[in-house]
């Protein structure tokens, strides 16, 4: 499955660095990127926590774009993540142009952490993701799988009641599936419809909300 470029990154900042001097740093040393100032104190306000932007401003092959950088777990303060990539003249960018761009900063910001004297570690996920990359524990996916593999998983009740028992497991264990990536995983590399990969995530999202009311009586 083809999705969004996840660019991960783990800082360990001393003698007063901050998130924004890292970012300034990178983008000085860096042939094709720019600080931004004043779009990274204005994200880092509204973030309320460590944030700012680089802009991809010359890189042959690259769009225009600010790459948003952001600590999402207060915490954690040590892990930051690019939480999107805003184009700066376009209305939109495709998904391989949203990959290019996260990609050529994933790479270049994680070399230019040694030479400004910062221990970093960048990590990327994806773009390309298969089912053990979206369910991440092993007992949900082979669960979401015997369903899968069931003669008719979205007809026959016992079938159905597979899915029912990965969304049961799946309560006792929240955070081991990425619901979200649930629907185009579904699409792209099972070939199913739209309506019916849809219907199967909002189901899944349904009864885990019905499991977490009914913890509450």
């Amino acid at each position: 499955m083809k999705t969004h470029v996840e660019v991960r990154i783990r800082l360990s900042l001393n003698n007063g660095k901050n998130l924004h001097d890292v970012l300034r740093r990178f983008a000085l040393r860096t042939e094709g990127w720019k600080w931004a100032p004043k779009q990274s104190k204005d994200y880092q306000s509204s973030n309320g926590g460590p944030a700012g932007f680089v802009i991809s401003d010359s890189i042959q092959g690259l769009e225009r774009a600010a790459v948003a950088v952001a600590n999402v777990n207060p915490k954690h303060p040590n892990s930051f993540c690019v939480t999107n990539i805003v184009p700066q003249e376009c209305s939109s960018l495709t998904l391989e142009q949203y990959n290019a761009i996260g990609l050529a900063f994933a790479r270049q910001f994680g070399s230019c952490l040694p030479k400004d004297g910062v221990r970093g570690v960048v990590k990327i996920a994806g773009p390309d993701k298969k089912l053990e990359d979206i369910i991440s524990g092993a007992k949900s996916r082979r669960l979401f799988e015997s369903w899968l593999h069931a003669p008719a998983p979205l007809s026959h009740p016992s079938d159905l009641y597979l899915l029912d028992r990965f969304i049961c497991h799946l309560f006792r264990h929240p955070g081991a599936v990425r619901t979200y990536e649930l629907e185009p995983y579904l699409i792209q590399d099972r070939g199913w419809k739209f309506d019916v990969a849809r219907w199967v995530v909002a189901r899944i999202e349904t009864g885990l909300e019905l499991l977490r009311v009914d913890r509450r009586f």
